[in-house]
C-alpha cells in the first residue's frame, strides 16, 4: 500500500517522574527512565509490530522484569514471543487505546528485550499506563510469562493514512471528530498493520540525540537548524565526496544522514564516520547545538572524482538518491501555508529536487525530498 509516513520524532534527554504508588514493578532508580542503552538516533534499536513508525523515542518509564537472555537463540525466541504477545492484544489495543480512539500510536519491542508502547505527545498519566500494562500483563500470563517487561515512551509522527480505495487520506494528528464511522474504522485497521520503514537506520554508525519536538512548529525550527548546520559543513565534507568516500549527505527531517561508500574497508568506514561526525559536531556547537544527531549508512553509490571533473558535474545542490539507487518520491515546494507538491520527473540515475532553507511541508508528500538535502552531481 502506497503510504507516506514521515515520522516526526519526540526525543528527550529526560523522562517523566512518577510517584511510588504503582501496582506494578516499575523501575525506580535514577536514570532508569532514560534510554541509556542506545542513542535515540539509532532507529534499528526498535522493531515495531503495528501502528506508525517513530523516528526516535522518549522513554517515560519501564515496568516489569527482563528475562535472562544470554544467547542469540534466546534473544530470537524472546523477540518472537513478544511479537506473538502483540498479536494477542492488537484488536483490544487498537479499538480502545490507539489512535484515533486513544493516545497509543505504536506497539513493538526494543533490542533490550522490552515490549514497547509509544504514545503521541501529551499528558499521559500513570493510571493510563497501569491500565495498559494490566492488559499486556494479563495476556502475557496466559503465555506463562510473569512480570512482562514493558517500556512506555513518546513518539512523534507524520503519516497520511488511506481512508478508501480512491486515494482519500487522513493526515495523522488532524481532527478526527468529523470523520465518519467507516473512516474511523479504516484508520483503526491501518493502525493494526506493520508500519513501513521509509528511511535508513544508520547501519554503520549512529550519533547524537534528537531533541524533544512537540509539534510541527518545533519540527520546522529544528529542520531549519539542521539545514544551517549542513550548509556550514558542506565545504569541509566536499573533499570526501570528491574522493568517492561519501556518496550522499543531507537531512532526514530530524537528523543529518551521511552515506559512506560501502566498497571501502570496514576500518576505514568506521574511521570516516568518526572523522566526519567531529566536523559536523564542531559546526553544530558553533550554532549552540550539542549532541547533534547523525546517522551513517553504507551505500553502493560511487562517483570517482576524475569522472566528476570529466563529465562537468558541479557540487552544491540536492540529491534524492536512496542507498539502493531508488528515487525519493516527492519534491518539496514550500508556500505560505507550508504545503508541498510532488514532481516525479527522473532520469536513469537521479531525480531532480529543489533545495530551500525552510521546513518541509506536512502534506502527503511533504518532506520526502529533505532526505538527502546535501550533494547533487548535476550535469551542466
Amino acid at each position: 500500500m502506497f503510504v507516506i509516513e514521515l515520522l516526526l520524532i519526540l526525543c528527550s534527554v529526560t523522562g517523566v517522574a512518577f510517584g511510588s504508588s504503582s501496582d506494578y514493578n516499575k523501575s525506580a532508580q535514577s536514570g532508569d527512565n532514560l534510554n541509556t542503552e542506545t542513542s535515540n538516533v539509532d532507529y534499528s534499536y526498535y522493531n515495531y509490530f503495528f501502528g506508525l513508525e517513530s523516528h526516535g523515542n522518549t522513554v517515560i518509564t519501564k515496568y516489569g522484569k527482563l528475562p535472562e537472555l544470554d544467547t542469540e537463540e534466546q534473544k530470537e525466541s524472546w523477540n518472537s514471543t513478544l511479537e506473538e504477545l502483540g498479536n494477542r492484544i492488537k484488536d483490544t489495543l487498537a479499538s480502545r487505546y490507539m489512535y484515533p480512539h486513544g493516545e497509543v500510536v505504536t506497539c513493538g519491542s526494543n533490542a533490550g528485550g522490552y515490549f514497547v508502547i509509544l504514545f503521541q505527545y501529551g499528558n499521559v498519566d500513570e493510571s493510563l499506563m497501569n491500565e495498559i500494562y494490566a492488559l499486556i500483563d494479563n495476556a502475557a500470563k496466559e503465555m506463562d510469562i510473569q512480570d512482562i517487561p514493558v517500556e512506555f515512551g513518546y513518539g512523534i509522527y507524520q503519516a497520511e493514512i488511506p481512508l478508501d480505495l480512491e486515494h482519500t487520506y487522513h493526515t495523522y494528528g488532524e481532527n478526527v471528530e468529523n470523520l465518519s464511522e467507516s473512516e474511523r474504522e479504516a484508520i483503526e485497521e491501518y493502525m493494526k498493520e506493520k508500519p513501513e520503514r521509509l528511511f535508513g537506520d544508520g547501519n554503520l554508525a549512529n550519533y547524537g540525540e534528537v531533541p524533544l519536538l512537540k509539534d510541527k512548529k518545533e519540527i520546522g525550527a529544528w529542520w531549519n537548524k539542521l539545514y544551517s548546520i549542513k550548509q556550514g559543513t558542506e565545504g569541509k565534507i566536499l573533499p570526501y565526496l570528491e574522493k568517492g568516500q561519501v556518496a550522499a549527505y543531507g537531512i532526514q527531517l530530524t537528523r543529518l544522514h551521511v552515506y559512506i561508500y560501502d566498497g571501502l574497508p570496514s576500518e576505514e568506514k568506521i574511521a570516516l564516520a568518526e572523522e566526519i561526525y567531529q566536523i559536523i559536531d564542531e559546526e553544530a556547537r558553533k550554532q549552540n547545538v550539542t549532541d547533534i544527531p547523525v546517522a551513517f549508512e553504507e551505500s553502493g553509490l560511487y562517483q570517482p572524482a576524475e569522472e566528476v571533473m570529466e563529465d562537468g558535474y558541479e557540487f552544491g545542490e540536492e540529491t534524492d538518491l536512496l542507498p539502493s539507487g531508488e528515487k525519493s518520491i516527492g519534491e518539496t515546494n514550500n508556500s505560505s501555508n507550508n504545503d508541498s507538491e510532488s514532481d516525479n520527473e527522473s532520469s536513469s540515475s537521479e531525480e531532480k529536487s529543489n533545495e530551500n532553507n525552510s521546513a518541509p511541508g506536512f502534506g502527503l508528500l511533504g518532506g520526502l525530498t529533505c532526505l538527502y538535502g546535501g550533494w547533487r552531481l548535476r550535469k551542466k
